[in-house]
Parts: structure tokens; C-alpha cells; sequence
């Protein structure tokens, strides 16, 4: 795995605002798809680091399809979907939004005047997610935003780490059923697209790539015409993208060759992304004999494996063994779990 970073778009103009930012760029073509692909470089310190742009066009079936193409193909060290949402609780237009996991809202069962819904989720690497958080508080990112800062839209250009609700819908009015379904069963998201668990769904089998959903917020809710006539895809496109090779640079700068991860680091990565629901997702916990009464439940997915692992290292009865023999037996063919094992028991 070399230092190459992939950045995936749905948009042209999300593209294109990426491809503002790389030197010498040429396209490049899949061997067997003929995909297209923008590959460029982006100098930091010296070096040079490869970057791959490739674009998905909307809905999570195709950034599915794209992401697992893309990935097979250039093997990165780190990926990256980024581009714009629209925003549906304390964010506005401009604002950056780090996707740490994204709730799934289309599925579900439907009875007779009710949706019951059996939501789907994913999450983001969580050393990323919180490398990329740390990035949004520092004064690098505080001056460079100030320079991108448009007040046409807001006062200031804010970040926020959070939750994405993902479909395949546009949520352009208070008053639709979408909105209300969303204010019921998804009141803490920040934001809302069509791609982001697409993109999770396939980097959760590739735990050892590390991954981040990022976004752009582009309209509210309700004002979606009124805010794309004054420009403001193209605005939140370049903040985005913008806030991205921050942390590329940041973390380049940081750890500048690839390095190793100790176990609890691999085992944790494999666990969010494996089991984004956390403990109860599954039954995971529950196989290994674990007891689901000793962790706070009332937190994210991300936030139980933490607490989960932290409690198996001080001596409780799950083991990092017993736990990846029963994540083998749901993913038998999984190298990164598969090649974790082996390390364990040595």
C-alpha cells in the first residue's frame, strides 16, 4: 500500500473543485471498465503524493459500484467521498461536515399506515474521523477558511463532526413526509445525501484502508433553488474540497511513511467498520459470550467498540481471540480480520 490517496465525487463540479488543488493531472483509464479517472499531484513539503479523483455520479447503489471498482484497482492508503449535502440541523450554507457514520433511512417494512424502518448504518475510520476533527479546530484550517469565507451565505464557516442520513431522496421541504420521517427517527443528523452509504457500506470490508465521508452543505431545507441560483454547490464544493487537502496535508505531514497499527488499533478499525451498529449488530457480542449489560449502549456504534475494547484489555471475559473467531465466522474471508488473527495468537 503506497502513500496514494482516492478521492471519490458524485458531481463534476465536486470534481472539479478536488481537481483545483492537483498539478499535473492526466486521465487515467480502469483495465477492464475504461472508468475514467483524474490522477495528479499534490505537493506537500517536498514530496509529491499521488492522488486518484474519480466520480460516481448520485445514489448509493452507484457510489457502491464505483467505490468497490476504485478500490480494487488503486489500493490507497487513504479514500476519501467528498462533496455537497443539504443541511438539516444547526448547519449552514458553506459549513464542512465530517462524516464520523451515516444512518441509512430507506430501508425498512411497510404495513399498513406505517413505515416501520430497519435502518442501515456506517461509519468512517474512526483515527480519521478524529484526526480530521482535531485538523477543524487548529488555526491552519481557522485562517484558510477565512479566506474562502463567502458571507453571502453565513457569517462564518463552520465544521462539525456527526451523523449523515443517506438515501436515495431529496429533502426539499419541512412539510414532506421525508422531513418529518427524518425529525422522527434521525433528529441528530447534521445533513443529508445520496452516497455516503454506499461508499461506507464497501470500505467496512477493507478496514485496513482508512476512509471519510466529508461534506459540503449547499442549501437547507426549503431553500435548495433559492441557494443554488446564488452559486452555492459550487461554494460549498470548494470549501469541502478545500478542508480535505488540509487534512491530507496535516496527516502527510504527520506520519509520512505507512506505518503498522498495533492490534488494538486494527481490531478496533475492523470492529466499526465490520459492525457499525455496535455490540447488539449481529449479535456479535452476545456470541463470544459477552455481556451487553457492562457497556453503555446509549452511544454510537463507534462509541460502544471503544468502550468495548478499553474494558477487554482490563481482564474481562471477552478476549481479542475469542472476539476475532467469531467475526471470522461471519466474515470467513476477510484478509485484514483473517491476517489480525494470526498476529493475535502469536
Amino acid at each position: 500500500m503506497k502513500n496514494t490517496i482516492l478521492v471519490l465525487t458524485a458531481l463534476e463540479l465536486e470534481k472539479t473543485a478536488i481537481e483545483f488543488h492537483l498539478q499535473d493531472i492526466e486521465t487515467i483509464f480502469h483495465p477492464e471498465t475504461n472508468t475514467d479517472y483524474a490522477k495528479g499531484l499534490f505537493p506537500i513539503k517536498g514530496q509529491n503524493i499521488e492522488v486518484i479523483v474519480g466520480r460516481t455520479n448520485q445514489t448509493n447503489i452507484n457510489a457502491a459500484l464505483e467505490t468497490e471498482r476504485a478500490l480494487s484497482l488503486f489500493n490507497p492508503r487513504y479514500v476519501f467521498f467528498a462533496g455537497v449535502a443539504g443541511g438539516l440541523k444547526d448547519v449552514n450554507v458553506g459549513d464542512v461536515v465530517i462524516g464520523a457514520d451515516v444512518y441509512g433511512y430507506e430501508r425498512g417494512k411497510a404495513e399498513e399506515g406505517k413505515f416501520k424502518p430497519r435502518p442501515q448504518f456506517g461509519s468512517s475510520s474512526y483515527d480519521l474521523e478524529r484526526f480530521a476533527s482535531s485538523y477543524a479546530a487548529s488555526e491552519n484550517w481557522k485562517s484558510k477558511s477565512r479566506e474562502l469565507l463567502d458571507t453571502t451565505f453565513a457569517p462564518e464557516i463552520k465544521t462539525y463532526t456527526g451523523t449523515i442520513a443517506s438515501g436515495e431522496k431529496v429533502d426539499a421541504s419541512i412539510k414532506s413526509e421525508l422531513h418529518g420521517f427524518l425529525k422522527q427517527n434521525a433528529s441528530h443528523a447534521l445533513a443529508i445525501e445520496m452516497e455516503g452509504l454506499g461508499f461506507l457500506e464497501v470500505c467496512r470490508m477493507r478496514p485496513a484502508i482508512k476512509s471519510l465521508l466529508l461534506r459540503g452543505i449547499s442549501d437547507l431545507v426549503g431553500d435548495k433553488g433559492e441557494m443554488d441560483g446564488k452559486g452555492s454547490q459550487p461554494y460549498a464544493s470548494q470549501n469541502v474540497a478545500a478542508f480535505l487537502f488540509g487534512v491530507v496535508d496535516a496527516l502527510i505531514t504527520t506520519f509520512p511513511e505507512v506505518v503498522e497499527e498495533n492490534i488494538d488499533q486494527q481490531l478496533l478499525e475492523i470492529m466499526c467498520k465490520l459492525y457499525p451498529g455496535g455490540m447488539k449488530d449481529q449479535g456479535i457480542w452476545e456470541t463470544t459470550g459477552g455481556s451487553l449489560s457492562l457497556i453503555n449502549l446509549n452511544q454510537s456504534g463507534k462509541g460502544q467498540w471503544v468502550e468495548a475494547l478499553r474494558n477487554m484489555k482490563n481482564g474481562g471475559i471477552v478476549t481479542f481471540s475469542k472476539l476475532l473467531e467469531a467475526v471470522l465466522v461471519d466474515h470467513p474471508l476477510n484478509q485484514d480480520v483473517k491476517k489480525l488473527a494470526l498476529n493475535v495468537k502469536k
